[in-house]
């Protein structure tokens, strides 16, 4: 029976590849509305770099007989501050219009997705293949969180879920997350509403 192995990202190019397809799953409207036709494309460079939010630095893959069958994107309140700047310049240079057209949507997605305070660990994205859905490979990659989380001394977890994904809400609350406050965001005259949802350590 094959086991669940969690390595850090190498950063290697098939690795980008599979980063961006699971950055797709993990918020299949959201990102292509957020960031343009060019999200991949953007996915792929910004985890091949380092000093940005998307990099592979941030992210550990689950496998599953060998193969990647999901990630978690996380990272402290200090990434959070040294290299949000970075990240939306990245952004910029490689989206151009599409994201000038989007930055008070970007923005606002920082002030409220993306918030963080002090000692604040933040699970930013995670996502399964459904090909390896139902093996517990989200709940092991969840777990992997908490022990980064720990190891950075962070005093609270944190996580954003849009309002309508009762699966993972109801999985959260099983894993000690409670709802804190609920924001939204508007992008194409749609509303996304998310929870953020906290855990205290």
């Amino acid at each position: 029976m094959s086991e669940i192995v969690i390595k850090p990202a190498e950063g290697t190019p098939e690795e980008a590849e599979h980063f961006a397809e699971l950055m797709r799953i993990s918020a299949p409207e959201f990102f292509p509305d957020l960031l343009g036709k060019k999200f991949k494309k953007f996915f792929v460079r910004a985890f091949l770099e380092k000093g940005n939010l998307f990099s592979h630095k941030h992210v550990v893959f689950a496998k599953f007989g060998g193969r990647i069958a999901g990630m978690l994107l996380s990272y402290d309140w200090k990434a959070k501050n040294e290299e949000k700047g970075n990240t939306g310049w990245l952004m910029m240079k490689i989206l151009g219009f599409d994201f000038l057209r989007q930055l008070p949507a970007f923005i606002s997605s920082i002030s409220g997705s993306g918030r963080l305070e002090k000692g604040g660990y933040y699970i930013s994205n995670i996502a399964v293949y459904p090909d390896f859905r139902g093996r517990k490979i989200g709940k092991a990659l969840m777990l992997k969180a908490e022990e980064l989380a720990r190891e950075s001394k962070a005093k609270k977890l944190a996580l954003d879920v849009e309002v309508d994904n009762e699966v993972a809400i109801t999985v959260y609350k099983k894993l000690g997350y409670t709802i804190e406050r609920e924001h939204e965001i508007e992008l194409e005259g749609k509303k996304y509403r998310f929870y953020r949802m906290v855990k205290p350590f």
